[in-house]
């Protein structure tokens, strides 16, 4: 076990480490950047937008149930749709619709 342990180049393990903590980082960062957006974005949201995110949050929790739930198997399609129409929209909503 302690040659084995001679034989790792530390220098190398530390280089690795340092290069993945900086894609950490790096993936970090554009989640804040991107949640930040998405935040200031919903600010301007009407009882309207925010009825529809609710509406694509259910309808994706109930699709994603009926993938694995008999009872639910038949709406899956319906849902599906449902979740798709106000994902569509909201994206639609945060990232094309310059309003102000």
């Amino acid at each position: 076990m302690k040659n084995y342990l001679d034989s790792i180049d530390r220098e190398a393990l530390r280089s690795r480490a340092n290069q993945v903590l900086g894609y950490a980082n790096d993936a970090r960062d554009c989640a804040a950047r991107w949640t930040d957006h998405a935040v200031s974005k919903a600010q301007g949201f009407s009882m309207f937008d925010f009825a529809v995110f609710k509406i694509c949050m259910l309808s994706f929790g109930l699709w994603l149930g009926a993938c694995f739930a008999k009872f639910f198997k038949k709406f899956r399609g319906i849902l599906f749709v449902a979740f798709a129409a106000t994902w569509m929209y909201l994206f639609w909503r945060i990232f094309f619709d310059d309003e102000e």
